[in-house]
């Protein structure tokens, strides 16, 4: 039985069992790591026995929810495109269904990322210095290309160091406890008046590394 004080996280779980056959029901994301703001969403996976892979997202009693709702049998092997749920609680589960979900995702984690070909990690170093000459534009489509440019930095810093990417939040925290020179980059890049040059840097720190 849940037993979280949060009463719309109550009302979430009793309306996913009650409404969709939810025998497991796991928070995961900000308001799993404690990390959550007024305006986090809250972030579930709802577990039944049978059925269709189902999302439930939308603004709720002000709050936002993000909700999955996945059969038993997606929980069995999972890949690294559940990676996310990573550090998920168990608000009610039927056995161990959710707990050994968790633990699998765990392992998946623990191996790390596949690791990134030659080829591939040389295309990532050429889009983003095509990308920057093209942002230089200062038109419509160069603006939108610089923004482009800053948000596909995020993940392939990450991507091009063989570390998962677990999302904005996660990976500016790791950034600013283990590379600040990289956290001022993007903090400079993404200001509303950041110039080329911000830019530049931040395409220096992320691609050029050894």
């Amino acid at each position: 039985m849940i037993t979280s004080t949060d009463p719309l996280l109550v009302q979430i779980v009793a309306d996913l069992c009650r409404d969709h056959g939810c025998h497991t029901v796991i928070l995961y994301g900000s308001r799993a790591r404690g990390d959550f703001t007024a305006t986090s969403d809250y972030d579930i996976l709802g577990v039944r026995p049978k059925g269709e892979v189902e999302r439930d997202a939308r603004l709720w009693q002000g709050v936002y929810l993000d909700i999955f709702v996945f059969p038993e049998a997606k929980l069995q092997a999972p890949d690294e495109s559940l990676i996310y749920m990573l550090g998920g609680k168990v608000l009610v589960e039927k056995d161990t269904i959710g707990s050994d979900f968790l633990g699998k995702l765990q392992q998946i984690f623990a191996h790390g990322p596949r690791a990134l070909p030659a080829d591939e990690t040389r295309a990532k170093r050429v889009w983003a210095q095509k990308m920057l000459d093209r942002a230089k534009v200062d038109d419509l489509e160069g603006n939108y290309r610089r923004h482009w440019l800053v948000m596909s930095m995020l993940e392939d810093y990450f991507v091009l160091r063989g570390r998962w990417y677990q999302g904005p939040k996660s990976a500016f925290q790791w950034l600013r406890q283990h590379d600040q020179e990289a956290a001022n980059a993007f903090a400079k890049a993404m200001r509303a008046n950041a110039m080329i040059a911000d830019l530049e840097a931040l395409v220096k720190v992320v691609v050029c590394h050894d």
